[in-house]
């Protein structure tokens, strides 16, 4: 027999937040969810859709604990980016103790294709881009731009495309990466989008993350066929999971 979810929680901060937000409005089942999310502009993600209950701040594991017990959730499925394992370990932790059954959604991840440089992580990357020559573009979210500050030259070469929130800018600032070179839009683009603004601002390298589709990966990906050196940071750690048609064949069960 399928389990029955009373109140559930949805930690977003990706595409699929909204669209299971979507799904559950359309089943007449929004009022039965919480969905949190880490910045203002998380939240603004939801400003089309009414009646969605929507909680913004950062967490830690103790507060999740103390959250999931008041609220005395059933569900919690966790819908961050393929990325934040920091955020994604302590949610797991905070069902266990609270003993909340846990749901990971899992972005499905496209093949790397050929022409592409596949490297482990930011640090990794930093360092093929000290030896390189050109300038890059980063597309790997602003949090972490500072990891690249040591890059040779990093302020005159590095130009960063970020989220257009007040967060990112303040991170492009702390990092070093001009004014002139912050590009703030919300993606995901176009092939054609890519290869504009790699012809704007004389772009030879992109440094992006292995987002799946739903971040545009193939897309940037596609740059390599262009002429352009693409380098692609590999997925923290193998994770098991649900897709998004799955998930949402366990939300009909509210």
């Amino acid at each position: 027999m399928a389990t029955v979810y009373n109140r559930i929680a949805i930690f977003s901060g990706t595409s699929e937040g909204y669209e299971l937000a979507l799904f559950l409005k359309k089943s007449g089942n929004l009022d039965k969810a919480d969905f949190y999310v880490a910045t203002d502009y998380g939240e603004t993600t939801f400003t089309d859709l009414e009646n969605v209950n929507v909680i913004q701040g950062r967490l830690t594991e103790k507060d999740m604990v103390k959250v999931f017990s008041e609220k005395k959730y059933s569900l919690v499925i966790d819908s961050t980016h393929p990325y934040a394992d920091i955020v994604t370990a302590n949610i797991k932790a905070a069902c266990d103790e609270t003993e909340v059954e846990y749901i990971r959604l899992l972005r499905a991840e496209e093949p790397v294709p050929k022409g592409v440089t596949l490297v482990e992580n930011i640090e990794e990357a930093a360092r093929a881009l000290d030896k390189m020559e050109g300038k890059f573009l980063l597309t790997t979210g602003a949090k972490e731009l500072k990891k690249y500050s040591k890059i040779r030259d990093f302020s005159q070469r590095a130009v960063a495309r970020v989220l257009p929130s007040h967060m990112s800018l303040d991170n492009c600032e702390e990092a070093g990466v001009q004014s002139k070179y912050i590009i703030g839009m919300q993606g995901p683009f176009t092939r054609e989008m890519n290869i504009a603004t790699m012809e704007q601002f004389g772009l030879d390298i992109l440094v992006t993350k292995s987002t799946g589709r739903a971040g545009g990966f193939a897309e940037k990906t596609a740059l390599a066929k262009e002429g352009y050196r693409v380098l692609v940071i590999g997925r923290p750690a193998q994770e098991s999971g649900l897709s998004i048609e799955e998930v949402k064949e366990r939300l009909g069960n509210l």
